[in-house]
């Protein structure tokens, strides 16, 4: 019973075969066609739920007054006028609204210390190797 099961069963599947199964990509970044390139963005955005919460649809970016670019190039350059005093022996300080900057060398190492005026916290940053001039 079962020998005749299994040849019916041989002769009504006929004959089969197999193909080897090949990965094509969909993304056209990752090798597929640049033709989905369109349907997959337009996808993207429409399941995109972030929303701005200004309500604007820019980025959010605000471009710096003229006056808040020259009080950023006014304190960079006072600091690097701090740190160029201080490497030939000289001290310094500096105050600005966001931290305060005391600069000492104290025999050839250069000891920087950073004060956050919000919060207190202090960092300091020695440099080593400077060669003491007095000052």
């Amino acid at each position: 019973m079962k020998k005749l099961l299994f040849i019916l069963t041989a002769l009504f599947c006929g004959s089969t075969s197999a193909t080897q199964l090949v990965y094509t990509p969909v993304n056209p970044a990752f090798g597929g066609s640049y033709l989905n390139g369109q349907y997959l963005l337009n996808n993207a955005i429409s399941q995109n739920d972030h929303t701005d919460d200004s309500g604007s649809s820019g980025s959010g970016y605000v471009a710096p007054t003229a006056l808040e670019r020259l009080a950023s190039s006014l304190e960079s350059r006072l600091m690097s006028q701090l740190f160029n005093d201080a490497a030939n022996g000289n001290e310094g300080y500096l105050k600005t609204d966001d931290f305060e900057i005391n600069v000492v060398n104290e025999d050839g190492t250069l000891l920087v210390h950073i004060t956050d005026v919000l919060t207190g916290e202090t960092t300091v940053i020695e440099v080593g190797g400077l060669v003491s001039t007095g000052g």
